[in-house]
Order: structure tokens, then C-alpha cells, then sequence
């Protein structure tokens, strides 16, 4: 699977228009840059197997192991990642996006990290 482009810049409207961030979030969102992107939608895809895995897990792993720059970085960011991953079908998904507790997550069908 190739990492060479991120689904959408992680400015977007539509990409955020679903979540309210504070101030502090969002400026940490906005410090992004598309190599960031990149690093952080490879860390989810590489957390990803053909097992289906809760997507809260999934952030908080990714949150977790994350470099000290992206400290600010709400959880909802990361999960609205995951669904511009599933978006630009890199990813399945299962349930409710807005639960992340319940929502699962694995890696699309004849996909692999790289």
C-alpha cells in the first residue's frame, strides 16, 4: 500500500465540520502538515490487520505512541482520520462512527502496510 498521499488535508471543512475542537485543538490541527498526515494515517494503518478491532483502541494506541508534537492532538482528530481512511477505502469499517467504543475497524480487503 503506498503512503504517498493522505486522503485530505486535515484542514478541511469537511473533514472537521463534525466535531467541536477547542481553541488548543484546533491550532494543533492547523500546525499539520501533509508529511504529519501521513505519519499519523500510518500509524493507524499499521495498527490494522484483517481482524475487525474497536476504533477507540485504535486511537488510544496511536495516541499513545504518538511523538510529544502531537500531544495536543484531540481524540476526535484521530478518528476523523479513521474515517477519511475509510472514506478513501483504505480501511472497513463497522457500526457507528460516532461511537468509538463500538465502532470497529480493519484494513480493506487486499490491503497491507508497506
Amino acid at each position: 500500500m503506498s503512503f504517498e498521499k493522505s486522503p485530505v488535508d486535515a484542514t478541511s471543512d469537511a473533514a472537521m465540520e463534525s466535531f467541536a475542537f477547542d481553541q488548543e485543538a484546533r491550532d494543533a490541527i492547523a500546525r499539520l502538515g501533509e508529511h504529519d498526515l501521513l505519519k499519523i494515517d500510518r500509524a493507524i494503518l499499521s495498527s490494522l490487520g484483517r481482524e475487525w478491532k474497536k476504533a477507540g483502541f485504535i486511537t488510544a494506541g496511536v495516541m499513545i505512541a504518538a511523538p510529544d508534537e502531537y500531544e495536543d492532538l484531540p481524540e476526535m482528530f484521530y478518528a476523523s482520520r479513521i474515517r477519511l481512511l475509510a472514506d478513501a477505502s483504505r480501511i472497513e469499517t463497522r457500526g457507528d462512527a460516532l461511537a468509538l467504543k463500538t465502532f470497529e475497524i480493519r484494513l480493506a480487503s487486499g490491503k497491507g502496510v508497506a
